[in-house]
């Protein structure tokens, strides 16, 4: 096996110029898109842009009227006369429409009133991007609290496929608005004598629409665009190792070089070992010198520990794996099919796709969200994502299931190219 690996690493090493332009070609590419497109990634926000059902399964009248008379006998004549006034303002499915037809918040939110099977209906296939509910007696419930400090309150439902920004805004915008309410309800609670003053601004603030912001989360670094490009670019070309070791068989099958070795005793499955190792060291070779080049000239990551720079080094030699599994299942794909250029090409369309969608050739930000899902399942897709996750302040913990996925990728490409690989007396 050995002896396979010497030969592959050798032939790389006599095309200098090949290795040249691989090193060099990828800090060229680093520094001109680090300067000429910084925003790509460092201002880069997904569109907030959204639909949004409203389901009103709440009877409003049924229940301010169960509110007022209940009163009765609950408080005095005194705060019933406040109160009452106060409560008929409160209606919670016009002041929530009020709320999303405010201008800024209009500006990305679109909300319909649907009944509850045809919003379910709707989110089902995506055309709206979440449900929001105001459930059944919401009306008594929320006034109880608001007013008697009473019960358990009520609370809006969101319903949504799946968590995303989108929803965490969605959530942010009904949670500031309804503490607002809450808030204000317990001052005029607590302001029970100035109750005309009280109701006024009860009233305005149910009114008001939440006021947003900008927050920085304590133990998230925001990643920069050198470092973005530096990690996709690098990944993209070391995933180009693979189709060129299986373009350098091209010469040795129609050599007859292979067919040789055959005839000499030698077993077919050391010859595409042999492969795997070379693109394994190639691909760790030049990840490392790129990186480490990059990290000096861009500064890159400064003041990092050690544990930073080990779990780094883990999911890359993972990456490398993955790419020499690849190596082996072009290789394979080429010593069966009669034609070698149909085999090379097929692999570098595949690249070039695993390219696109796994955010090396364009950031994954400006991509559809159904091509960064599909991004995530492919080896450098999930392997960028989980180095900007590690370079944000990510744990262990949360690599576990890149470095499964890396590993099980390995395995199972490993059995299929073993298994399409000719055997002796097949070819």
């Amino acid at each position: 096996m050995s002896v396979f690996f010497k030969k592959d690493f050798l032939v790389y090493w006599r095309d200098r110029k090949e290795m040249l332009i691989a090193l060099l070609l990828p800090i060229a590419l680093i520094l001109t898109l680090g300067f000429t497109m910084p925003n790509w990634v460092e201002n880069a926000n997904e569109s907030l842009d959204m639909k949004v059902a409203l389901v009103d399964s709440n009877e409003h009248g049924a229940g301010l009227t169960a509110f007022q008379k209940s009163l009765e006998g609950r408080v005095s004549q005194e705060q019933m006369a406040s109160i009452r006034p106060a409560a008929s303002e409160f209606d919670p499915k016009t002041h929530l429409m009020q709320l999303f037809e405010d201008e800024e918040v209009k500006g990305f939110l679109e909300v319909s009133v649907m009944e509850e099977a045809t919003a379910m209906e709707a989110l089902d296939i995506e055309k709206v991007t979440a449900v929001i509910t105001i459930p059944e007696g919401y009306t008594l419930a929320a006034l109880d609290k608001l007013f008697l400090n009473e019960g358990d309150g009520a609370a809006l439902t969101i319903t949504a496929q799946e968590d995303s920004i989108k929803v965490s805004v969605l959530h942010n915008i009904l949670s500031g608005y309804l503490n607002q309410v809450n808030f204000h309800a317990a001052v005029t609670n607590a302001m029970g004598s100035q109750s005309g003053a009280s109701q006024t601004e009860f009233t305005e603030t149910i009114t008001q629409s939440p006021r947003g912001g900008l927050e920085e989360i304590e133990g998230v670094q925001m990643i920069t665009s050198f470092q973005y490009y530096t990690i996709a670019i690098s990944i993209f070309f070391a995933l180009s190792i693979s189709t060129t070791t299986a373009s350098k068989s091209i010469t040795e099958k129609r050599e007859q070089v292979f067919m040789r070795m055959l005839l000499a005793g030698m077993r077919p499955y050391r010859y595409l070992t042999g492969k795997v190792i070379s693109t394994f060291c190639m691909s760790l070779m030049q990840l490392s010198v790129i990186i480490v080049c990059s990290h000096f000239i861009f500064r890159l990551f400064p003041g990092r520990s050690l544990s930073f720079w080990v779990g780094m080094a883990i999911i890359l030699i993972l990456l490398c794996f993955a790419v020499s599994a690849l190596s082996a299942l072009f290789t394979a794909l080429l010593f069966r099919m009669n034609d070698a250029d149909v085999a090379i090409g097929f692999a570098f369309v595949l690249l070039v796709v695993l390219g696109v969608v796994g955010g090396n050739l364009v950031p994954m930000y400006i991509l559809p969200d159904w091509v960064m899902n599909v991004g995530r399942v492919t080896p450098n897709g999930i392997t960028l994502t989980s180095l900007i996750q590690w370079i944000q302040g990510g744990t262990f913990q949360d690599m576990w299931n890149s470095i499964l996925y890396l590993g099980t990728f390995f395995v199972v490409v490993m059995a299929a190219s073993l298994w399409i690989f000719p055997r002796r007396g097949h070819i």
